[in-house]
């Protein structure tokens, strides 16, 4: 313990202090931070108490000269209580913001059930009935497509659930939301956009014809293995034509989504000139799930290892722009990362900041704050940096309940303000 316990005098702008007082008997956000700004400083003498504990280890300055006998404060009490007021009406702001963020978060999870449900419905009625299966899919893209144009803050939530039965199901509405999100943002039409989600519904349809033995296995695949399961483009085509009443473009899609543009895809080694608009996109944001929720050993990475791995190591598999304004849109630190902070907190990222990709908002683990009051911070306005992301496994069991994190992935993509592999 590192802990040392100061006169209130002492405190300066840059010390970690930890508040030996219940959460709602302070104005602040959380009970332990790095003081940031005078205000905070005034705030904290304007508590009434004549000491406090810091962290020296997580200080960035040493406190003040122990005071003499009989020194008065400097700032005035009626000064104190104005700060202290204000504080306590951004946290009542605060907690009213999460109150309505959790509200949109579970309309949106309520939503995404459903249209997994209806994933599911479809697929069983693709042998029996491929046309009807058809009409249905074009049905649920055109609805995803009007739900993602109407609600420009609250775009998609996606919550794998944790039945491996329908992990299929999950990913394939996990693919088609983040092609929606990502063709909006490369500014295509409604027709395009429907023409994206159901390719992207549909890319893996050759998943049907491949052994689950082969699909959910968790150790590598052998050579036999992966030559088989790379025809699961072509199958899926081939089952697409049959249907005859899906569009050639998604069709495409489905034959071409593990293609690269440096020739180095499957099945057939195509190269960019070959693979379309519309297939590139897939292809970026099957990859990306596939890493962040696939079965295997190399994948089960955080929403930032995966952007990472793919811009560092892939990056000339892929067209440039898509991946970019992928990159851009998920930020540097995407939805759903668990991370530490650069003053040992933990928390998990909720959504971007358009200004500061490195700063986005964070939900934070306060454990002296009950969980669905939670502190969801602002990491720029903080004057807070990231120091590294982590896995769910580096996490404790009341981390993770505290922060609702799933067995796999959650994503949640808010709109900038002011903008609208197996």
């Amino acid at each position: 313990m590192s802990d040392k316990i100061v006169d209130i005098s002492q405190l300066r702008v840059g010390m970690f202090v930890q508040l030996d007082l219940s959460w709602m008997d302070h104005p602040f956000l959380s009970s332990s931070f790095k003081i940031r700004s005078r205000r905070q400083l005034e705030a904290l003498k304007g508590l009434g108490l004549s000491e406090i504990r810091i962290d020296p280890d997580r200080s960035d300055r040493q406190p003040l000269p122990e005071p003499e006998e009989n020194s008065t404060p400097t700032a005035g009490t009626e000064v104190k209580e104005d700060l202290t007021a204000a504080l306590w009406e951004e946290k009542t702001e605060r907690i009213r913001k999460l109150k309505e963020r959790r509200s949109r978060l579970n309309l949106c999870a309520k939503r995404y059930v459903q249209t997994v449900g209806a994933a599911r419905k479809l697929m069983s009625h693709l042998r029996a009935s491929p046309i009807r299966a058809a009409e249905e899919a074009t049905e649920l893209v055109a609805q995803i497509v009007d739900q993602l144009t109407e609600d420009s803050e609250t775009t998609v939530q996606l919550v794998n659930l944790k039945n491996q039965d329908e992990g299929s199901y999950h990913h394939a509405i996990n693919v088609v939301a983040l092609a929606m999100v990502l063709g909006q943002k490369l500014e295509l039409d409604k027709p395009q956009l429907r023409l994206l989600g159901l390719g992207a519904l549909f890319h893996d349809l050759g998943h049907l014809k491949i052994p689950s033995q082969i699909l959910l296995k968790k150790e590598a695949l052998t050579q036999p293995e992966r030559q088989f399961y790379a025809q699961h483009p072509r199958y899926g085509a081939e089952l697409a034509r049959q249907i005859k009443t899906l569009p050639a473009a998604v069709v495409e899609i489905i034959a071409r989504h593990h293609e690269h543009l440096d020739g180095s895809g499957y099945p057939e080694g195509l190269s960019a000139k070959d693979i379309g608009t519309l297939t590139r996109i897939v292809t970026v944001v099957n990859r990306y799930d596939n890493l962040c929720n696939g079965f295997t050993a190399d994948r089960g990475l955080s929403p930032h290892q995966a952007v990472s791995h793919m811009y560092s190591k892939e990056r000339g598999q892929y067209d440039p722009k898509v991946l970019t304004t992928f990159i851009t849109n998920l930020g540097v630190y995407p939805p759903g990362t668990i991370v530490k902070l650069d003053d040992g907190r933990i928390a998990v990222v909720m959504s971007i900041n358009a200004d500061d990709l490195l700063k986005p908002n964070v939900l934070v683990y306060a454990p002296e704050i009950p969980s669905t009051e939670a502190p969801v911070l602002d990491l720029a306005e903080e004057g807070v940096g990231i120091s590294e992301s982590l896995r769910r496994s580096d996490l404790t069991a009341e981390q993770i309940e505290y922060l609702n994190l799933s067995d796999k992935l959650t994503y949640y993509f808010q709109s900038p303000k002011g903008t609208v592999s197996r």
